[in-house]
């Protein structure tokens, strides 16, 4: 369905609640229509400020006859930040026993952590680089909408009123990257994985004035028995494809390691068009007072779980069944969103 016809669709819909209300066709004349249903069509305006769930917002509300309004707007999700922190590990440890539902390595931490201290080791030997076993992250939210939304008055005191209307915003919605104190600790990582990169292709780590300088056999064959640094995120229930390549194979062990920029990110997606359907209830401020103040509750269908893809193609949400730490909670945590709920109070003032 194009916006053009979702438009149309709502507005037909109000004139059929406005014609319903004396039960007059719409084809009668304008000047059969009693004088107060005539004045009752775009009289007044009213502009509102809300908070809550969608963020800070305002709209702008006109009547269409005795009992229905039409409202629109924007919400605006207030810039926080949300710290996620996960270890790192080697991959050689995570390999030695996976398990498809917890991703549990089945050696102790104790040997991991031996692992990661030797690996660190050799870093700092060879490169000058430190390297830490952990790296935060913030998750920051980006949900911005426009909204167009009806409300119906069932009853004559103009209480209560039944919404139903639509949000249309961003389809990036949040994101998550790693703190910018956290960058010299995954170039460190990078500058790690690059020399067992060298030794897997079987090749001589650098060379010095033409002379390849390289470890000893049994030193090499430890370092590749260790493998990467990264965090190891769960077992793949699906193929990814990314650019049209096949990046990872269902069943493959997902490590998630720093892209070339030294940075780890997340971007979230979901539709850009959300109907929404609620109701709500309203009145005075207090006793004498022309503002009114008014709670909305309701549901905006987000059309499925949203996606949160990490900067090699991977979906968290639909390729991974389960991942560990803070970062699998927050996960799971954003896999119930299926349907976002929303509750707002809003402060409604008269303009004219």
């Amino acid at each position: 369905m194009t916006l053009r016809s979702i438009f149309t669709t709502i507005l037909a819909s109000v004139a059929v609640l406005v014609s319903a209300q004396d039960s007059l066709p719409i084809s009668i004349p304008q000047t059969l229509i009693p004088q107060q249903q005539k004045k009752n069509f775009f009289n007044h305006l009213d502009a509102s400020v809300t908070v809550g769930s969608t963020g800070i917002g305002f709209d702008l509300a006109m009547p269409v006859g005795d009992y229905v309004q039409i409202r629109t707007g924007a919400a605006f999700f207030p810039h926080i930040k949300l710290k996620m922190t996960y270890g790192l590990e080697m991959t050689g440890d995570s390999e030695k026993g996976n398990d498809n539902n917890n991703n549990e390595a089945s050696n102790t931490p104790t040997e991991r952590t031996t692992s990661f201290e030797k690996a660190a080791r050799v870093l700092k030997e060879t490169t000058g680089r430190e390297v830490s076993p952990t790296v935060s992250m913030w998750a920051v939210p980006r949900y911005n909408n426009f909204k167009f939304l009806v409300d119906v008055f069932p009853f004559k005191d103009k209480r209560w009123h039944i919404t139903a209307g639509f949000y249309i915003g961003n389809t990036n919605f949040a994101r998550a990257y790693n703190r910018t104190e956290d960058m010299p600790n995954l170039l460190s990582v990078n500058l790690y994985n690059h020399l067992i990169d060298k030794l897997k292709d079987g090749g001589d780590i650098f060379t010095w004035e033409g002379e390849a300088v390289s470890i000893p056999e049994q030193l090499k064959e430890s370092a590749l028995r260790n493998g990467y640094i990264a965090v190891p995120f769960g077992v793949l229930k699906n193929d990814v494809v990314k650019d049209g390549q096949l990046v990872y194979h269902k069943g493959d062990t997902y490590y998630v390691m720093p892209a070339e920029d030294n940075m780890i990110h997340t971007e979230g997606y979901i539709n850009k068009f959300k109907p929404y359907i609620g109701f709500g209830y309203g009145g005075h401020l207090f006793k004498g007072s022309d503002t009114m103040i008014s709670f909305d509750a309701g549901m905006m269908f987000w059309g499925g779980s949203p996606r949160l893809v990490t900067h090699d193609g991977v979906d968290l949400v639909h390729d991974l069944p389960k991942i560990r730490g803070s970062v699998g909670r927050t996960v799971d945590f954003v896999k119930t969103f299926t349907v976002f709920p929303v509750f707002n109070v809003r402060l409604t003032q008269r303009i004219f």
